[in-house]
């Protein structure tokens, strides 16, 4: 095994690393997961329960987001059918704090993209 993957690294046919099915990124950031090109566009709705306070309801968070040459709408923890697979908002950060309003550039995002 080591020298096949030695002697396609001296041949120039060594196989392409795939982009990891997680990945991270801010707003206006592209990233690779699985095999889409994601950027998070804009935040549309962030109500999400905030740190230190017992709620009924979670919340939600539904961000804009180019998928390819798509926009598309992603809400958080809801997997979205596209090409052949599931995308999936799987963790933003941070949560805001008690009534405290997050900084749209101190999001993260965090996708899953299964086939």
């Amino acid at each position: 095994m080591r020298y096949a993957l030695f002697a396609s690294l001296l041949l120039g046919t060594a196989p392409a690393m795939a982009a990891p099915a997680h990945q991270s990124a801010r707003l206006g950031q592209t990233v690779r997961v699985g095999a889409l090109a994601v950027r998070p566009i804009a935040v549309i709705e962030d109500s999400r329960c905030p740190r230190y306070v017992s709620c009924v309801w979670r919340g939600r968070l539904r961000l804009s987001a180019m998928v390819g040459h798509s926009r598309m709408m992603l809400d958080d923890g809801v997997p979205l059918a596209v090409r052949g697979g599931h995308l999936t908002l799987v963790e933003v950060t941070p949560v805001s704090g008690r009534g405290e309003k997050v900084p749209p550039d101190s999001y993260r995002f965090k996708f899953r993209f299964e086939r």
